[in-house]
């Protein structure tokens, strides 16, 4: 009966058109004006439209009639209710609020129950979040000690799996298998997803890390290399990339670090260890990049941290040496592809903006796209999670009330700030 009402659309009571009798090409052309939320709840109306976007014609269709919208923030976390589910959701610049999506497939209850044991820990989830295309990519590892003759056990990370998503297609698949080599856990690992070929919908994922097993490589005599790995999402392998012994002594906070990508060049700032530290707020540090065309590595010392973000093309970083005595607005700054310098932007980060966030900014993202800047990370006393929001055309900030993320949610359970603009015609 739902199918055959939904034959007679737009009546008034006394006329209506009958969908059926609309040329298909006109039928797609409206459905594909819709927003993805509302076209995945209109499935439901009947075979034709749960059907529709598996069609090729629409997807493509559909991806162009959408092509101009922003993409929005996303994130995901750990549901604390029965049943476990790890979940993401997007945030909605017009509504001022996050919306939930849905669960991700592929994950075992054995897997989230693991999960949720290292929550109630305080320690945080170990998967990491990335987006490239219309895909969704979630990282997942775990720890083990590694036993070496003659020495102390020492902990490494193993990466578990690659799932690489299409959220709205609900088409996934698992990258096997996942790296080969058992990574360092004495410095972070530098991971970044990113489109090689948007005519055919190809994408690479780099991952560089310090191996605990590698012949030519050892932490514990202090040299650091990086070994890189590089998967094609055209031939389905990890295949090697440049190595790269580090010039400096890289200071162990985050397991993985994200890249940015601008003008063929991954980017990657990380801290760098320092024995005799002269001001506690100084967070000395260490740019790396990563040539694509030259499969070659290039590192460079900051006096102070960047976070780094892309924007339009642009690579962006946000200031933070400032952030724990808050007596300074945080700055944003450009990077000159010409000169190789940072310039500034004239813009900053109001301090009551600032000072509403974690003072060392443990867990904070920056991501940017169009008119709107999204920052998020962990509250002062780290009982929430919170997102603000600069508007550029209006040179604006909020931070909106309405979007806590959840007062029931503790914050270790949140993972990633990504870009994401939904798409139906990426294939994992």
């Amino acid at each position: 009966m739902a199918e055959e009402e939904s034959e007679m659309v737009g009546g008034d009571g006394t006329a209506g058109i009958v969908w059926s009798e609309l040329p298909k090409d006109v039928r797609l052309k409206v459905l594909s004006h819709l927003g993805i939320q509302d076209l995945c709840r209109m499935r439901c109306v009947c075979r034709e439209w749960r059907d529709v976007i598996h069609h090729r014609d629409f997807r493509g269709m559909y991806d162009m009639a959408n092509s101009s919208q922003e993409p929005r923030p996303v994130m995901c976390y750990l549901e604390s209710s029965y049943p476990l589910r790890l979940e993401w959701t997007a945030y909605d610049y017009e509504g001022k609020l996050w919306k939930k999506m849905n669960s991700f497939p592929s994950l075992s209850h054995s897997c989230l129950t693991t999960l949720n044991a290292r929550v109630q820990n305080f320690s945080s989830l170990n998967v990491g979040l990335y987006s490239v295309g219309g895909l969704l990519c979630l990282l997942r590892w775990h720890y083990l000690q590694v036993i070496e003759t003659g020495r102390a056990p020492s902990p490494c990370r193993v990466i578990s799996s690659w799932t690489v998503w299409n959220p709205y297609r609900n088409r996934w698949k698992k990258l096997l298998p996942p790296c080969k080599h058992k990574v360092s856990d004495i410095a972070s690992s530098f991971v970044h997803v990113f489109v090689s070929d948007e005519r055919t919908k190809a994408y690479k994922i780099l991952m560089a890390h310090g191996v605990a097993s590698h012949p030519n490589h050892s932490f514990h005599a202090g040299e650091q290399k990086l070994v890189t790995e590089i998967y094609d999402s055209r031939t389905g392998t990890w295949t090697d990339g440049a190595e790269h012994t580090l010039k400096a002594k890289l200071s162990y906070r985050r397991p993985f670090v994200r890249g940015v990508l601008c003008n063929g060049v991954i980017y990657f700032a990380t801290e760098r260890y320092e024995t005799h530290q002269i001001n506690r707020f100084s967070r000395p540090s260490v740019l790396l990049s990563y040539d694509i065309n030259k499969d070659e590595w290039l590192e460079e010392t900051l006096d102070s941290f960047l976070l780094l973000f892309e924007w339009d093309g642009r690579l962006m970083a946000l200031n933070v040496d400032n952030a724990a005595d808050g007596s300074t607005e945080q700055k944003f700054l450009e990077w000159d592809l010409v000169r190789r310098m940072w310039k500034d932007t004239c813009m900053s980060m109001p301090l009551k903006i600032g000072k509403a966030f974690r003072y060392d900014l443990e867990g904070f993202s920056i991501v940017a796209s169009g008119n709107h800047l999204a920052v998020t990370g962990l509250t002062m006393d780290v009982t929430e999670f919170r997102i603000a929001v600069y508007k550029r055309a209006e040179n604006y900030w909020r931070m909106p009330p309405t979007a806590t993320f959840s007062d029931k949610l503790r914050p270790a359970r949140v993972e990633g700030l990504v870009l994401h603009r939904p798409s139906l015609d990426w294939r994992p």
